[in-house]
Order: structure tokens, then sequence, then C-alpha cells
């Protein structure tokens, strides 16, 4: 329902920014792009019972800035409204200072804040930032290497021992709840892939949704090997223990707020920061899995609002 909602909107709101519809939307002033963009926390469906109210704050603000960093650009300044169902001084003392303390992290200033009433609690928050050159999702090209930055599985991971109680070694719970309660965005990585690539997108939704958004933007296919995807050994385990398919757990795991990026083979090389490549654009349309040399179709268990995605 949520993509026929976006297209909908699409389709019927035609007074839209220069660059519209990638992790931001983006429009030049003189020699620069000013990004924009824009993302919502809702208590119901993004917070688990193992974040506090400080991580609430800090996650409506790194869900946001990972936008921006996906689309090449240095985070600015920072815009929210909350809707409360009631006045705790407690809750929001906490929310309010889990945003200091991201807007701190990024370097960023707060520009504007709005409060109300709502049935749950309700962030929505805005992230401004610059660039001199975007990362679009339209950009990649056959030939091209498939890379992603850190590593893939643990916010899913913690999501199925929290709300589905699957099983965890505890010498791995602390590892996997690190990155779903306080993950962050890849500010200087996506900064620096200006240099050498021309297209990225964040995983926020799963590495399988994200690929098959930069192969429709760009009209080209994407093969994923199965040995390079960087999986933790604490994912591995878990996977181990509950029975799981490791790599369905790291295509699909969303909250990563990882960079995915495309970028030509004789410059892979130059690139100053860790990274892995995964895999490689083709010019067959569509994402495909390459495992024990067989190519198959991932697949797509990556969250979508209004449904019920998770494994």
């Amino acid at each position: 329902m949520e993509d026929e909602i976006i297209s909908l909107g699409m389709k019927t709101i035609k007074e839209k920014s220069e660059i519209f519809g990638d992790d931001a939307g983006a429009f030049r002033v003189s020699d620069a792009w000013m990004i924009f963009t824009n993302d919502m926390l809702v208590w119901s469906t993004d917070v688990v019972k193992e974040m506090s109210y400080e991580d609430v704050g800090f996650k409506v603000v790194t869900m946001n800035v990972s936008d921006i960093s996906a689309m090449g650009g240095k985070p600015m300044f920072f815009a929210f409204s909350i809707g409360l169902p009631e006045y705790d001084k407690k809750v929001e003392k906490g929310i309010f200072e889990g945003i200091q303390a991201g807007l701190k992290e990024y370097g960023m200033k707060l520009i504007s804040a709005d409060t109300n009433f709502s049935k749950e609690l309700v962030i929505d928050g805005i992230a401004i930032g610059t660039s001199k050159k975007l990362l679009l999702r339209k950009n990649a090209r056959v030939g091209e290497l498939v890379c992603v930055t850190g590593d893939l599985g643990r916010p899913l991971s913690a999501l199925l021992i929290s709300l589905k109680n699957f099983r965890v070694e505890e010498d791995d719970r602390e590892r996997i709840f690190e990155k779903l309660i306080r993950a962050k965005a890849r500010v200087e990585e996506g900064q620096k892939l200006t240099e050498f690539s021309e297209c990225g997108i964040d995983i926020s939704d799963g590495l399988v949704r994200e690929l098959k958004a930069l192969s429709q933007a760009s009209k080209v296919g994407m093969v994923i090997k199965s040995e390079n995807l960087p999986i933790s050994e604490e994912v591995k385990n878990f996977c181990e223990i509950n029975g799981l398919d490791q790599y369905l757990v790291a295509m699909n795991s969303g909250e990563e707020y990882e960079l995915v990026f495309t970028v030509k083979k004789d410059r892979v090389d130059e690139i100053n920061f860790d990274f892995t490549v995964i895999g490689e654009v083709i010019e067959e349309k569509g994402v495909f899995f390459e495992r024990n040399g067989k190519i198959e179709k991932p697949r797509d268990l990556s969250w979508r609002h209004f449904e019920t995605s998770i494994l």
C-alpha cells in the first residue's frame, strides 16, 4: 500500500523541485545544491522496548541525516514537529536531549520546531544540507561495482529478538542491539563519495528494496554475491541458533543507515574509507543474487508501512 500511496502522490502533485524522488530533494543555489528531506518516526512502528527516550530523539535526527548523506550532502540544519498523547516531562526531556545529542553528533543547528497533540508519539523531522555534487539513484552504469559501507543484519536480528523472542547468545546481544538502538548516519563517507561515485542510496528499508530502487531509476540490473555480503559474526551466530538464512537476514535488514553506492572498477582503490564490494551492475534489469554458483531472485521481506513484513 505504501508504494501505491507514493505513486499516487507523484502523479497528482505536479509542482516538484529540480531533483525529486531520491533520498532527498534538491535545488540549485548559485554553484551548490541545497538538499532537503523529511522522515517521520512513529512510536508504535519505530520504537522497541530496549530504546530509551534519548535513543528515540537521536534516531529521528539520524534517519533524516542519513538521507542527506545518501545524496552526498553535508547536514546543516534540523527542524521537527512532535505530536504527544500527553504531557510527561521525563518523556519530552529525554527526547529533546536525544535530539540535542544528534545535532551535536552531526554538527547541525535547530532551525524550527512545533508541538501538537496526537494519539501516539509522532516526530516528523526535517534535515537540510548542502553539496557541490549529488549522488543520484539514476546514475548507476553497467560494469560498475556495487558497494556498501559497514555490516548488515544486526537491526533485523535485534527486532526478531525484541518482538519475536528469537534466541541470542548473551555475549552477542549488546553488539546486535547496538545498531538498532543508536545507529549513526554515514556523513563523512557520503561527502567523500562525491569524489568517486555518482550513484548512492541509504539502507533504511533493507538492501533488496534499496537495490531495486537503484535498478529501476538507472534502468540497469545488479547481481549481488552471497560470499561478499558483510555479515558480522554475531549475526551469523544468531542465524545459526535460530535456523535462519543469514543472507536473507542481511539482505532485508532495515534501519541500517549504511550507504550503497556504485563506482567504476578503475576508481574503487582510490576510496579512502572502509566498505565492501558486494556485486556488479549488469545490463539485464532487476536484482539478482548469486549463491553457490547459482543465480536467483532475492526474497524481498523489507519493511513497508501498512504491511506486516518482519520475518
